[in-house]
């Protein structure tokens, strides 16, 4: 075979905690490969393909087999089972391992569940797709099975089978019909087997029974034991059952074995007195269907006091956490929701494997769609997470110290408790209330002339109540917090708190009554004060000094960062006034007690600062509606740009320059974040008048949007990667957007409160979380990530597009998720070593993607539902990676937005369209009511319509621009008739008029069909082109929904006259989705040859060569040759394309997208990529 699997990146559809030699590894299923990883280092230690036309679905560790040749690793897919010894896996770990030797066997049924024996060291149990149970087991290299007894043949969609015990076999089948089947079988000590059993058969879920899994066991008071039974539904809900066996329960049970009604929802009153009896729990879960649960822990206390966790894993890419509550006097129980880990993108959590640490503690891991591997750490939920205490211990901790130090920690207080353990010294701001009808309030009697009065039926005046006002950071443990009476309280977070008062100097005691704001520089341990009466006070060495004082009521201030002059200065703004007064240094002053610099900066019209930051020594500020000024002298007028320039109207709420992003002496970028849910990084141009900066242009080139938000609020760098926080819904979230992970997130209530974030050093971004909430000081606290992602991820959803930018150094892909992601495939050598990279996630569809093309590598366009055609500008940022930006989308968008944009085309536009030498794009878009329209595009005027066409009541599904020949563009298209069509449109030149308003022709020119040729029985999917050396024949390599892959050979000199086609029925066994051309060096003039890679629904990639060659008699000869043909991983294919890697050789690739994504190495010689086309 001349292509061979190079890397696959595939939804992780098994994973098993493996301890070996002292270390904890990760077994992983990826498609066929099964990958090793560190646990802890997150290392890919090796990967083998075990099978070679099978995913891996399950395995199972047997950790009590301790011999060289004793079954420790059982994986299994499909019918095949593979049992691995200790050896093979240090084979495996060496490289070295050969899988045609492995002990490997095929099932007569598809695998369900797994279970090792403790007893039976090579030996194991498998439950099928039929309900049928087989014990297989090694003999040496070989294996055997046998088929043990089963109560029925019932269809399954799950299954879970245990050896309750040495001599009992315990299965929980869940039937497609909604059924629970709990049966058992006895084994002898001679290997013998009795009957199957039926024990339970438990109806009450609405929808197919997709997961059940058995508890550990559980203690009774009776010193007995027993199990419960979870399982998890089509319905969205998790059902908890008793397995107890008594006697007044089993007369019930009895019942449930008489013919009865199938299907879902049986109206049966006996079966629903026993599900009434047998079912202690129902929650419903998830937003949508839920594909397993597992039970947490070992064994348990007595159920009077029994606490047991569940966790669920679903299709909307979630795991949940559950909390059961069971009561032995009662006969049911409480499943209560207590967290949510969402960690992975797209849809479906397909794996999942939890390790217990101690009674407490578990290391959850879990594989989805996505091909995203992530560990994470469970606290059973009868232990509290951890909280903080003060000197007087009036909050308890953690049980165990190995819990606390990795655990988030979360601790409230309202401001009595606070303010009691402060100590009494002398008066504070409170004892300053003065009002006597306050105090008259105070009492519920009046003392008058010596009679007792009856209290007034006049409603008492309402007591004023202190409460918590603004919180700011003074360092990274340490924050300061403000009360509306004005008082000013030092909180230093550690295993206690440590509280104390600030005072202020005895005139100004009362400046923040009322009304405070603050600003912390936890970087030089200080922060800044500001009350109604603009008075500015600095907070430094535990004491408060009044800096300076601003004209009118500060309305914020803002924290910047020179990182020039590496100081740190505040600026300060009041309401309604059109003055930001910037104070220089003020650190430096204060700690040298001399006066505090200023400068009074004049704002725009109507411009409200929200943010603030600088860049190359000029300042910029944001605005409440988006716009931006940036300001070279405070004496001179800013550049000031408008919202639609940053983040379309809405509050810019911080400003951040990029670390090493001066790209040269005249540019520089800075990054802003904004509250509906985008970050954008701008390009800054500056020039030098007179040895100051002056800004010239200032312009977005990237906007990112986060799945969390729509509140961005503020952005940092931690090394390298980029973190933002924010808000979305109720939830503060911490977010590294490089590595696309969550860090942290706490529920709050939302963004409207007082708050205030630190992030603690070589934490990750995680941190401290300061927050009111129901006038309450809440303190949420975490030393690090809440995850650790073993393997990065993809889009979780089908892959419809793909494109490989001119330079071969990026690669987009385009999902059924909307969304499209840029790729760099990193091959250092080494199998380990290689990965799909992320390098930007681009959000801005609403629809599925139907397709992506690069211009060069400056430009990159997508098309998708909803008429949705997008062209991305691409620029590379130093010290951040690749910046996009969108740069223009569709201009002739119907009313309705009801049609999909199939595919487009672009090229370089002709000359006599340019216009004035201005580089011009050639773009023409096919939909799908069989319309065209073909477009001039440039930066500077946009789209400019210059032709149109209609086919027939048939979708277009493929577009491609032959050639310009004689200022007339021919057309190719496909469509879903399975007709290749010719299209001639005569370019007229454009007006050069420059005060030409309306850039649209008045009456563009239709499209001319020239002929049409019927290639395949229905849609064509995919196609390629490509010219002969001597551009004279075009030949067209189509593949249809027939399984056909159609050769087509066009005169350029007669482009009008019908193809010679070429028809090779049942090239694959399914659709072919995709195709790729790569042409071959010629030996002559009259004949030609390319190769062309293929893939479809069958998910098998194959290799064609096709040779074309013109005899003067015999016309046309051609020959096709199979040459490659292989199973890939990647299920529903949707499109293929070529690449060359950035490994030194060289190496041309061929990468395969759909549910996942696959690089195929093509062992060929000097091939031409630049004439390949895909």
């Amino acid at each position: 075979m001349s292509i061979k699997n190079d890397y696959t990146l595939s939804p992780v559809t098994a994973l098993a905690f493996y301890s070996f030699d002292g270390e904890t590894l990760l077994l992983a299923g990826e498609g066929s490969f099964l990958k090793v990883f560190h646990s802890k280092s997150s290392d890919c230690l090796s990967q083998i393909e075990l099978f070679q036309e099978q995913a891996i679905h399950g395995v199972c560790v047997n950790q009590s087999a301790v011999r060289d040749d004793e079954a420790q690793v059982i994986v299994w897919g499909g019918r095949s089972l593979v049992l691995l010894s200790r050896k093979d896996i240090i084979d495996i770990l060496d490289q070295s391992f050969i899988s045609n030797a492995s002990r490997s066997i095929i099932i007569p049924d598809w695998i369900f569940d797994v279970a090792a024996s403790s007893h039976e060291k090579s030996s194991c149990l498998l439950v099928t797709a039929h309900n049928d149970l087989f014990k297989a087991e090694a003999t040496g290299r070989t294996v055997s099975y046998k088929h043990l007894p089963s109560p029925s043949e019932s269809i399954l969609y799950s299954a879970h089978v245990i050896w309750d015990t040495p001599s009992r076999i315990l299965v929980a089948a869940g039937t497609v019909f909604g059924e629970i089947i709990v049966w058992d079988l006895t084994v002898t000590k001679l290997g013998h087997c009795d009957s199957a059993r039926t024990l339970f058969t438990f109806s009450g879920h609405e929808g197919s029974i997709f997961g059940v899994s058995f508890s550990p066991l559980l203690a009774l008071s009776d010193n007995k034991s027993t199990r419960l039974l979870a399982s998890c539904s089509d319905d969205r809900t998790i059902r908890v059952w008793d397995l107890s066996e008594n006697e007044e329960k089993a007369k019930d049970d009895t019942k449930i074995l008489n013919p009865r009604e199938t299907g879902f929802g049986s109206t049966d009153t006996i079966t629903g007195a026993v599900v009434s009896n047998r079912c202690l729990a129902t929650v419903m879960g998830h937003a949508s269907r839920i594909w397993g649960v597992k039970f947490l822990g070992g064994m348990f206390p007595p159920p009077a006091d029994c606490h047991i966790d569940i966790v669920s894993f679903g299709e909307d890419s979630t795991t949940q956490q559950w909390r059961l509550d069971l009561k032995e006097s009662t006969p049911s129980a409480n499943l209560t929701h207590v967290k949510t880990y969402a960690f992975h993108s797209g849809k479906h959590i397909w794996s999942a494997a939890a390790k217990t640490k101690d009674a407490y503690y578990h290391s959850l891991a879990t594989g989805g769609a996505d091909g995203k591997i992530v560990v994470y750490h469970l606290v059973m939920s009868d232990i509290s997470r951890g909280s903080f205490k003060t000197r007087d211990d009036q909050l308890t901790t953690f049980k165990e110290s190995s819990v606390r130090a990795t655990q988030p920690r979360l601790g409230e207080w309202d401001l009595e408790s606070i303010l009691s353990c402060l100590p009494s010294s002398g008066p504070s701001v409170t004892d300053e209330l003065n009002d006597p009808e306050e105090k008259l309030a105070k009492s519920p009697f009046v003392m008058s002339s010596g009679t007792i009065k009856e209290p007034s039926k006049k409603k008492p005046k309402k007591i004023a109540k202190d409460a918590f006002n603004r919180y700011a950071f003074t360092a990274r443990d340490e924050f300061i917090a403000t009360t509306n009476f004005g008082r000013v309280i030092l909180i230093k977070i550690g295993s206690t708190l440590e509280i104390s008062e600030i005072k202020f100097p005895h005139p100004n005691q009362a400046d923040l009554r009322s009304y405070s704001i603050v600003q912390g520089f936890p970087e030089i341990s200080m922060a800044f004060l500001a009350g109604a009466n603009g008075k500015i006070y600095a907070f430094v060495s535990n004491r408060l000094v009044e800096i300076g004082q601003v004209n009118g009521k500060p309305a914020d201030m803002f924290k910047i960062y020179d990182k020039e002059a590496e100081r740190y200065e505040l600026l300060v703004t009041t309401l309604s006034g059109n003055v930001a007064t910037l104070f220089l240094n003020p650190s430096s002053s204060v700690k040298n007690d001399i006066p505090v610099k200023y400068i009074n900066y004049t704002l725009p019209d109507d411009f409200v600062v929200t943010s603030s930051g600088i860049c190359q020594k000029l300042l910029v500020l944001g605005s409440r509606k988006g716009s931006l000024a940036v300001y070279s002298n405070p004496c001179g007028p800013a550049l000031h740009l408008e919202g639609h320039y940053s983040i379309e109207g809405d509050a810019i709420t911080s400003i951040l320059q990029l670390p090493d992003s001066t790209e040269s002496q005249w540019k520089s970028y800075f990054l802003t974040t904004g509250r509906n849910g985008v970050y954008s990084i701008f390009a800054l141009h500056f020039a030098y008048n007179d040895q100051k900066v002056v800004p010239t242009d200032v312009y977005p080139v990237h906007h990112g949007t986060p799945p969390f938000g729509p509140m961005i609020e503020s952005a940092w760098f931690e090394s390298s990667n980029l973190m933002l926080c924010g808000f979305k819904s109720k939830d503060f979230v911490v977010w590294n957007q490089t590595t696309q992970s969550e860090v942290m997130h706490a529920e709050c209530g939302g963004a409207h409160r007082s708050y205030a974030y630190s992030a603690l050093e070589n934490a990750g971004g995680s941190g401290h979380f300061v927050y009111t909430k129901a006038s309450k000081l809440y303190i949420y606290s975490q030393s690090c990530i809440s995850h650790r992602v073993i393997k990065s991820g993809g889009h979780g959803r089908e892959i419809k597009s793909c494109a490989i930018s001119s330079d071969q150094r990026f690669f987009a892909t385009g999902a059924e998720d909307t969304t499209i992601r840029i790729w760099q495939y990193i091959n250092n050598g080494s199998q380990q070593s290689k990965e799909f990279s992320c390098l930007s996630v681009i959000q801005r569809h609403t629809a599925g993607i139907q397709h992506l093309q690069w211009y060069g590598s400056k430009y990159l366009l997508s098309s998708g539902g909803n008429e949705e055609f997008f062209i991305w500008a691409v620029e590379e940022i130093p010290g951040f990676g690749i910046g996009v930006a969108c740069e223009a989308m569709c201009p002739d968008q119907s009313e309705d937005r009801d049609l999909r944009i199939m595919s487009f085309d672009v090229t370089q536009a002709p000359e006599i369209l340019g216009g004035r030498g201005v580089s011009a794009l050639l773009i023409s878009l096919a939909y799908s009511d069989s319309t065209i329209r073909t477009y001039t595009y440039t930066r500077s005027s946009g789209f400019t319509l210059i032709g149109s066409g209609k086919y027939t009541s048939s979708c277009l599904t493929q577009i491609k621009h032959i050639s310009v020949i004689e200022n007339k563009l021919y057309i190719l298209t496909g469509s879903t008739d399975g007709s290749l069509i010719v299209w001639k449109l005569l370019i007229v030149p454009q007006s050069q008029d420059e005060d030409e308003e309306n850039s649209y022709h008045p009456s563009p020119p239709r499209l001319e069909m020239m002929s049409s040729s019927k290639t395949h029985q229905n849609t064509i999917k995919c196609s390629g082109i490509s010219l002969s050396s001597d551009h004279m024949l075009l030949l067209v390599v189509t593949g249809g929904d027939d399984n056909a892959l159609a050769f087509s050979i066009y005169s350029m000199e007669n482009i009008a006259a019908k193809s010679k086609r070429y028809l090779l029925r049942s090239a694959h066994a399914a659709a072919i989705t995709g195709l790729c051309t790569l042409s071959e060096p010629s030996t002559s003039r009259r004949s030609c040859s390319f190769r062309v890679i293929t893939s479809g629904n069958d998910q098998r990639v194959k290799e064609w060569v096709f040779s074309v060659r013109q005899e003067p008699e015999e016309g046309y000869i051609v020959d096709i040759d199979k040459t490659g043909d292989m199973y890939t991983s990647v299920a529903d294919v949707g499109d293929v394309a070529i690449f060359k890697d950035d490994a030194p050789a060289g190496e041309v690739k061929v990468l395969v997208v759909g549910n996942g994504m696959e690089a195929w190495d093509i062992q060929m010689a000097k091939a031409s990529l630049a004439d390949s086309t895909c």
